[in-house]
């Protein structure tokens, strides 16, 4: 490792300031309103297991892998999403994934599964290549120097990205993808509050419902074209769902189901897609890194583009995603509520207590990770992986209720960077405060502004790229 690759000769990559000490009800609620992320103190970072008491109730924060499991996994029946994330998500049905619990659940993720597997998201593979080519040649076209804030054009490209996934070429879709892409809103800390029934006329949400509830003929007619038996049309995610079966009993999902769950996959479908803009800006931070991706991918690819069998070959590639998702988690919060009293870690849950699992703390925690708040992805060394536990990571959540989009993102961003990263290069524009924010989703709160340089490869560098790339892996 060079001078230049020496993690502790760099800058710390953004991250808020932290509370030295826990804030209060009122100093939460006041600070909480503007960042979630500028809420966690000093403790939480230090501590495996913390309690809080604020006005409202007691909450849990669980840091510790084993009490992560136990929440998630082991007993996961125990902690439903708290009810104003699951009353958010209730569309026609209140049956899609993010509002239903239990058996209900169960059946939907039982029947879903196949449709975003690894098998299925292959047929993606070529639409989206496509889609990245030609967001490079818009990039190409644009003046030298000019600045981008990188997370809008991003989201321009991941909203085609979306429609293309779900509808192929058909662009009836559109409507269903830039209004889920933005549902449901700027979120507020009541919104997360447990609220009395009576208080309950207070939603915020009602109208971003309502919204998404007038999609529900567009997406009735979708997909019952697509189980007609004369179908002749792309075998699309539309398609897929409208014809999934579940292996133990064989029925489907109704319509109306299906719409719920259309619903719930559109609102979700950018959440991850936020680590375009944090890797970006973490290779711009890093160029020795920004060196071997750019190696690996002359190695891997040469003059071709990426193919389904190519992305499992992108090593390097995959460690810095990973490492930009430890660091900028794509979920950074997730919040549940005790359904009775629980153990965990030897401590008592109460019943109706929040326990929260934050991976934007677990991922930075220092009894978990060595010099946390700094860039290293050789953290993501098939020897680092097998050292610790699987549930001090989780990007897509983890457990039953881990991301059923999980495998599709991860292509969806292979792909893109290595498309782009094999033409392009992004350099910060210099003064700008970039500072991450969250709620339900984690994304630069006045964007990342970025210049685009071409980037030329000489036929020296394609001769090296092997070699180069064989020190990178």
């Amino acid at each position: 490792m060079t001078v230049a690759e020496n993690p502790e000769s760099l800058p710390l990559p953004a991250m808020p300031p932290r509370p030295a000490r826990p804030l209060s009800t009122w100093q939460l609620l006041r600070v909480g309103f503007s960042n979630t992320l500028a809420a966690c103190d000093e403790e939480m970072f230090e501590e495996l297991f913390v309690e809080r008491h604020y006005a409202w109730g007691r909450m849990f924060v669980i840091n510790d892998p084993d009490g992560i499991k136990r929440v998630l996994q082991d007993n996961v029946d125990n902690y439903p999403r708290i009810d104003p994330i699951r009353r958010v998500f209730a569309f026609g049905s209140g049956s899609g994934m993010l509002c239903a619990e239990g058996e209900v659940w169960r059946r939907h993720r039982r029947i879903l599964n196949s449709t975003l597997d690894r098998r299925a998201v292959v047929a993606d593979v070529p639409g989206l290549v496509a889609l990245a080519e030609e967001l490079a040649r818009r990039l190409d076209e644009l003046p030298g120097g000019e600045a981008l804030n990188i997370g809008e054009m991003f989201t321009h490209f991941q909203t085609r990205a979306t429609g293309q996934v779900f509808a192929g070429d058909d662009r009836a879709i559109d409507p269903m993808v830039l209004r889920m892409g933005h549902y449901p809103g700027e979120y507020g800390l009541f919104d997360f509050l447990t609220m009395p029934r009576w208080l309950r006329f207070i939603d915020r949400f009602r109208k971003s419902r309502r919204e998404a509830k007038a999609l529900h003929p567009l997406l009735a007619r979708m997909l019952a074209e697509r189980r007609e038996p004369g179908y002749r049309g792309p075998q699309d995610l539309l398609w897929r769902l409208a014809n999934a079966r579940d292996r133990q009993t064989g029925e489907s999902l109704s319509i109306a189901e299906l719409e719920d769950e259309v619903l719930t996959l559109g609102s979700t479908s950018v959440t991850s897609l936020q680590a375009y803009s944090w890797i970006w800006y973490l290779l711009a931070l890093h160029p020795w890194a920004e060196a071997r991706v750019e190696a690996e991918l002359d190695a891997v690819l040469g003059d071709g583009l990426p193919q389904a069998d190519d992305l499992g070959r992108l090593v390097y590639l995959r460690k810095v995603v990973d490492e930009a998702m430890r660091l900028y988690p794509p979920l950074p919060v997730m919040l549940r509520a005790a359904a009775s009293d629980d153990l965990v870690c030897g401590r008592r849950i109460p019943r109706k207590s929040v326990v929260a699992v934050i991976p934007w703390v677990v991922h930075r925690h220092r009894k978990l990770w060595d010099d946390p708040d700094r860039f290293d992805p050789e953290r993501f060394t098939p020897e680092a992986v097998a050292a610790r536990s699987r549930y001090a990571y989780l990007p897509f959540s983890v457990g039953p209720h881990v991301c059923i989009g999980a495998t599709l993102a991860m292509s969806e961003i292979l792909i893109t960077f290595a498309v782009l990263a094999r033409r392009f290069r992004f350099r910060l524009v210099p003064d700008q405060r970039i500072e991450p924010i969250a709620w339900t989703s984690l994304r630069p709160g006045r964007g990342i502004h970025m210049r685009v340089e071409k980037r030329s490869r000489s036929g020296a560098a394609r001769e090296n790229s092997a070699d180069a790339a064989a020190a990178a892996g």
